[in-house]
């Protein structure tokens, strides 16, 4: 599974947001309260853009629709039922992410784009990502390839209404913008971390009746990671239970877990050992059938 995941068409409002930010800008000479709210973010070799909470930016139910739906992808897809405050951030000429990473804010980042991509005028502006290979870099080692700087990193494009989750573990920037100084000619986006990583359930299961079906299942996880090897990252699945309890379908959605000790066939192997023992959990019996966002976090 990859380590980016993109969607595009995200958000149904995102042109109401996109709007109210450039009604912020349209008259230069009569500026309103949000035109003071910025705060130029400029640290010496790694960070330079504007950026502003996201939360105070734009009106109170706009925003609080946004985060309503953000959090429900979270929990539906990554098993996160939150995400951090948030960042509203633009970036003219000259502003930039060298690469960092940002392990202990949350287990998955993400950058929700309100730049109007297809008509930018600027250069620059994609989220960079280093390629998980470059981190075992002789193991992945081919003489016979060019090794330039799309060897290395993903770029991933803002457009417009494009959500992009990454995990925060791999060394990530954004790349320099250069040829505007118009606020609304910037690279816009709202970025954050999904967190509160726990269970999430739909259906006739409550949460009580999965975290007693999670702890035997659990125990047998513990003793299959002792006998399998050391791991470390995120991963998530679904289950589709029946009403009898038994689990009738399995799905995997995300997986950033990597084996420290650099054993690709121990990491395929304790997948393997997951799947079984959750297939086999047992629940108990209900009137409705759930569905279980269930997320695992290897440290």
């Amino acid at each position: 599974m990859k380590p980016i995941l993109t969607f595009d068409s995200f958000y149904p409002q995102a042109k109401k947001m996109r709007a109210h930010f450039d009604e912020q800008f349209a008259e230069q000479k009569n500026p309103k309260n949000n035109r003071f709210v910025w705060d130029y973010w400029h640290v010496p070799d790694q960070y330079t853009l504007m950026r502003t909470p996201a939360y105070h930016y734009f009106p109170k139910k706009m925003y609080e629709e946004f985060h309503s739906s953000l959090v429900q992808w979270g929990r539906e897809n990554l098993g996160c039922h939150d995400i951090s405050p948030t960042w509203l951030s633009y970036y003219v000429d000259g502003c930039k992410q060298e690469l960092h990473s940002d392990v202990p804010h949350g287990p998955w980042a993400f950058v929700f784009s309100l730049t109007p991509w297809a008509q930018r005028k600027f250069i620059g502006g994609e989220t960079l990502v280093l390629r998980p290979e470059v981190l075992n870099y002789w193991q992945n080692f081919l003489e016979n390839r060019d090794h330039e700087l799309s060897s290395f990193v993903e770029r991933v494009p803002s457009k417009f209404n494009r959500l992009t989750v990454f995990d925060p573990r791999l060394p990530h920037g954004v790349t320099e913008v250069r040829g505007v100084r118009d606020p609304r000619e910037a690279r816009l986006v709202i970025h954050g971390w999904f967190v509160e990583p726990r269970p999430y359930v739909v259906g006739g299961l409550s949460t009580n009746d999965v975290q007693k079906a999670m702890q035997p299942a659990l125990m047998n996880l513990q003793r299959a990671i002792l006998a399998t090897g050391d791991f470390h990252g995120t991963l998530s699945f679904r289950l589709q239970v029946s009403t009898n309890g038994h689990v009738k379908k399995f799905e995997w959605l995300t997986n950033t877990l990597v084996s420290v000790e650099g054993q690709p066939q121990a990491l395929k192997k304790i997948l393997t050992e997951i799947k079984s023992i959750f297939v086999n959990a047992e629940f108990t019996k209900k009137k409705s059938e759930s569905k279980i966002t269930i997320p695992l976090l290897f440290k």
